[in-house]
């Protein structure tokens, strides 16, 4: 009988090694992948939060708006003109002149054909955007350039022939009723 218990015992051994080898190698392996998953699922949320705002600074709109042809370096600008605004402060005196490279606060509304366009509007939200950062089609941060706060004025621009965002805006002619909020100084 002691050759037979003996010859458990050692089978009993056995098993709970290769028990404790594998849960080994399951440990490791985890140790291994969690950390990875877990990166890519913040890659993948990263790139879907700056996908759907559209890589624009707004208050209170999330969205791709029509006006902007965001890009990663400007997400990225964006961002870093962020934490600038909140130590700066908005100006609204009606004599501050917007300058290239200026921060301000505007309000838009796109027309097509004299109607209002999709997605071409701040609905009263104001949204912030840098001059010169070449965040809208060509000519709309120009043309807010050398008006004052408070003012309203429209802009008569063309979206681009190859305009990605709303294709059913490429090559129109728009004009967009703009009024400057303020400026950050």
């Amino acid at each position: 009988m002691n050759k037979q218990n003996k010859k458990i015992a050692q089978e009993k051994r056995r098993i709970e090694r290769e028990k404790a080898e594998k849960k080994a190698k399951v440990v490791n392996l985890l140790k291994f992948w969690v950390p990875v998953v877990a990166v890519v699922v913040v890659v993948i949320v990263l790139i879907w939060a700056v996908a759907t705002s559209g890589g624009s600074s707004s208050k209170g709109t999330v969205g791709t708006q029509a006006a902007s042809q965001t890009t990663e370096s400007q997400a990225s600008e964006t961002q870093s003109s962020d934490s600038q605004t909140k130590a700066a402060t908005l100006n609204t005196e009606a004599d501050t002149v917007a300058e290239n490279g200026d921060k301000v606060n505007i309000d838009y509304t796109g027309y097509m054909d004299g109607e209002k366009f999709e997605g071409g509007s701040t609905d009263g939200q104001g949204t912030d955007l840098v001059l010169g950062s070449g965040s809208y089609i060509d000519g709309f941060e120009d043309g807010v350039v050398g008006h004052k706060v408070g003012e309203t004025f429209d802009l008569n621009l063309k979206f681009p022939d190859d305009y990605k965002l709303n294709t059913e805006l490429a090559g129109k002619d728009v004009t967009f009723e703009v009024t400057l909020n303020g400026v950050y100084k």
